[in-house]
């Protein structure tokens, strides 16, 4: 009974940023969502700028000052500072994409500020139980796709889970055998570096040497349209 009357104190709250948007939001910043599964209060990032806005921005790095070298727990849960950097943390993104159609967006900037994106139109996130196994499909963008033809219906590893790939990486990742993409490992503060586990998006340069500088990952319905201002 306790259950059922936080799911009704909770009915009417958005859902995702999405939501929050279509509420006449339209600020970039911290808001709480009520994804419908769960039935309980998140705190999330909005981005209402990018592309219409609506995003529910689930990862985020563009300085080092979070170290993304952790456990199965945390990647569940999530951590950092939604201000800053951060993983939102699997069962949010999962409780979130699950929900509905989602798209994912990735935003990539190197260090010459040479910014490019991904589009998927679809994806989500399983459950804890199924390793959070990932679905992402049909892509377009101004990069070529080091995600989705690889990774997609991989489960998602960390360094204590038993995985090498995410051992050696020092992330939590759908890894592969091992990745294409990796926008979860070390954040190096130089372009080149001697060892391959840094932000890697593979075709950024064709190799796995070159660690990227900025990287975001958001989610918003697929069928999303942005309105004028009012």
């Amino acid at each position: 009974m306790k259950g059922s009357w936080k799911r009704l104190i909770y009915l009417n709250c958005p859902i995702d940023c999405a939501s929050i948007y279509h509420n006449g939001v339209r600020r970039s910043g911290l808001y709480t969502v009520v994804p419908s599964l769960a039935g309980m209060p998140v705190e999330v990032y909005c981005d209402m700028d990018t592309d219409g806005g609506g995003w529910t921005v689930i990862q985020r790095r563009f300085d080092g000052s979070v170290s993304f070298d952790r456990n199965w727990r945390d990647y569940r849960d999530g951590f950092g500072e939604l201000h800053s950097e951060f993983w939102l943390g699997n069962d949010h993104i999962h409780d979130l994409s699950a929900q509905g159609d989602y798209s994912l967006r990735i935003d990539l900037e190197d260090w010459t500020s040479k910014h490019k994106h991904a589009l998927y139109q679809s994806f989500s996130v399983e459950d804890e139980e199924h390793q959070y196994r990932l679905h992402v499909s049909g892509f377009s963008g101004t990069v070529q796709d080091s995600f989705s033809w690889y990774h997609d219906k991989q489960g998602f590893s960390t360094p204590d889970s038993g995985n090498i790939c995410a051992e050696i990486s020092h992330g939590g990742w759908w890894y592969n055998q091992c990745f294409y993409a990796n926008l979860n490992g070390v954040y190096y503060r130089v372009r080149i570096h001697k060892l391959p586990y840094g932000i890697v998006w593979h075709s950024w340069k064709d190799s796995d040497y070159y660690s990227l500088r900025k990287v975001s990952m958001m989610i918003r319905p697929r069928n999303f349209q942005s309105r004028s201002s009012p």
